[in-house]
């Protein structure tokens, strides 16, 4: 009798589940799914709309716009706009237009622009708003691939905590699936590709993969001084929990650790009783070894600053610790749950160190109750059809199809702490290196997945190229000129109904130009008399171009040839 009322309780309790789960099931149709409703993510909604097609396009935060939603400030990291087109420009011209200077007034720190990039990011998707859907709070679960082609991508409601730490489980039985003729992914996990079975990589490539002088293992600093083991002197205690164990390996070497992540913080700088600031907090899971380390580092003579909006590289543990996401990319919502708990709880014990009374800003990241989304500079990278590398931002290459430019250093922050074979502490991955004396061009390929691949994916953000080019690639402005022209080949390839390998290029390019693409660098404008930025950092500062330093690295095209006029001569 017992057993029968017992299953009686389980079939009900089935019953109940499954009927739950059907009520809170919904399907979308469209042409295209966009995955992440990032500035690349808007972009591409937006091109592939102005077509005629209706897009559904999936957010896992709470609002749209990625970094930009949470403050960044595009002009930061565009040197110059030149090479900037379409959709694109157009957003950049708004932000000057509304933010002119450094600071300008009705705006309290450098990182508080988060409100007005929405709204203008806004302005784009409301064009087309007929077209394009837009859901927040759902994160991919699954991607139904049939004859390498994507049928159907599963999302589930997961909605972060009050300071924007994504959930390790499902916040809800709510599932959303889409099914669509085309699917771009635009998030900065690149979850969708790797889904799909998409191949990519982690970590840093050696010199010899590519013939990459920057590429692969480099040790930046070193901290002679500073003990790392958990008891002084004896390293079978093992080391201080920021300090990756294993050998550092040799120059050059390829490497499974990538540029580091941090939160990018924006303080009340000056409390007042109407912008109070809203309180740190304490950490919740204290790390003991984070405050012995920098007890150590500043016994030995070094010196820490606190606060710091972003990551202080020249020290050592400013804002985050080399390598602590290593394990994000390719971890379970557990596992990026934790680790974005942990930059947090970084930043909380800092402060707490510091006894400073830090606070963040009033009126920023309400939602978060003030802290940024997690500062990610890549991760995972696509295999595709072209793999950009330090030659091509060398211009040295000729690019095929290009889809737009980007231009930026490489700039590699550092990709971990370890112990080197004398047993010093060392900062490892750290390069800013002028590489670029103009805008180098994108080609399509490194959006496409190689041919036999998938068939209807374009990667726009998780891009193929190696982690030198990415470097340099992963901007917000040069994501955008990316998204867009993923957008306008995805509606190519809708209208021609062919794969993305397999669309007319050159009817591509005609496409970008009609929407007003910059493709192709004229020489002009760029690199004047050594001066690196022209934006809202104010007056350009120096710099040595590699050029200079390593001239045998620019044999394929000089590069005093590459200057077509006599405007900006040579220094």
């Amino acid at each position: 009798m017992a057993i029968s009322i017992l299953r009686i309780l389980i079939l009900f309790a089935l019953s109940v589940s499954l009927l739950y789960s059907k009520e809170t099931e919904e399907q979308l149709h469209p042409d295209a799914c966009v995955y992440g409703a990032s500035p690349a993510g808007i972009m591409a909604a937006a091109a592939l709309a102005r077509e005629g097609y209706q897009v559904a396009l999936i957010e896992p935060m709470h609002t749209i716009g990625g970094l930009l939603a949470f403050g960044f400030r595009m002009q930061q990291d565009v040197p110059d706009p030149q090479h900037l087109g379409g959709m694109t420009r157009e957003f950049y011209d708004q932000d000057v237009s509304l933010h002119p200077g450094l600071l300008p007034p009705g705006l309290r720190h450098l990182q508080a622009a988060g409100p007005d990039n929405v709204r203008l990011l806004q302005r784009f998707l409301d064009r087309y708003a007929g077209r394009i859907s837009v859901v927040t709070h759902h994160r991919i679960v699954s991607a139904q691939v049939e004859n390498k082609a994507i049928r159907e991508a599963v999302f589930e409601e997961a909605v972060a905590d009050r300071y924007g730490v994504p959930p390790a489980q499902r916040t809800s039985d709510r599932l959303l699936r889409v099914s669509a003729k085309i699917f771009i992914d635009a998030s900065y996990e690149g979850d969708l590709m790797a889904l799909a079975g998409v191949p990519y990589r982690i970590g840093r490539e050696s010199r010899e993969e590519y013939g990459e002088s920057l590429a692969g293992v480099v040790v930046s600093r070193r901290f002679p001084g500073v003990d790392p083991y958990k008891i002084p002197g004896k390293p079978e205690s093992g080391l201080l929990s920021p300090i990756r164990p294993g050998p550092i390996g040799k120059e050059g070497d390829a490497s499974p650790f990538f540029m580091s992540w941090n939160l990018k913080m924006a303080w009340e700088m000056a409390p007042s009783e109407k912008y109070p600031g809203v309180p740190m907090g304490a950490p919740l899971h204290r790390d003991e070894d984070v405050y012995e380390l920098l007890r150590r580092y500043e016994s030995a003579g070094f010196r820490t600053t606190w606060p710091d909006e972003n990551f202080r590289r020249t020290e050592l543990l400013t804002g985050a610790i080399p390598g602590f996401q290593t394990e994000y990319p390719d971890g379970d919502w557990a596992t990026r749950s934790r680790i974005w708990q942990g930059f947090i709880d970084h930043v909380r014990s800092l402060t707490e160190r510091s006894g400073k009374d830090v606070r963040l800003l009033s009126d920023y990241c309400v939602e978060t109750s003030g802290w940024p989304c997690l500062y990610m500079r890549g991760g995972r990278r696509m295999i595709g059809e072209y793999v950009m590398t330090q030659q091509d931002l060398q211009l040295q290459t000729d690019i095929p199809h290009s889809i737009g430019m980007g231009y930026y250093k490489v700039d590699i922050y550092p990709t971990r702490l370890g112990v080197d074979e004398e047993g010093v502490l060392v900062q490892e991955g750290e390069i800013f290196s002028m590489v670029s004396p103009g805008p180098y061009q994108i080609p399509y390929g490194a959006i496409i997945p190689k041919k036999g691949s998938i068939s209807n994916l374009l990667v726009p953000m998780m891009m193929s190229a190696t982690h030198v080019a990415y470097s340099s690639i992963r901007m917000e402005g040069t994501y955008m000129v990316m998204g867009e022209a993923s957008g306008i080949a995805a509606a190519l390839a809708l209208k021609s109904e062919q794969s993305v390998q397999g669309i007319d290029r050159d009817a591509l390019t005609a496409l970008l130009e009609k929407y007003g693409a910059e493709l192709k660098w004229d020489g002009t404008g760029f690199y004047t008399k050594s001066l690196w930025r022209s934006n809202i950092f104010g007056k350009p500062s120096k710099t040595v171009g590699r050029w200079e330093t390593n001239p045998e690295e620019y044999t394929v095209h000089p590069v005093q040839s590459l200057w077509k006029t006599d405007a900006n001569p040579m220094p």
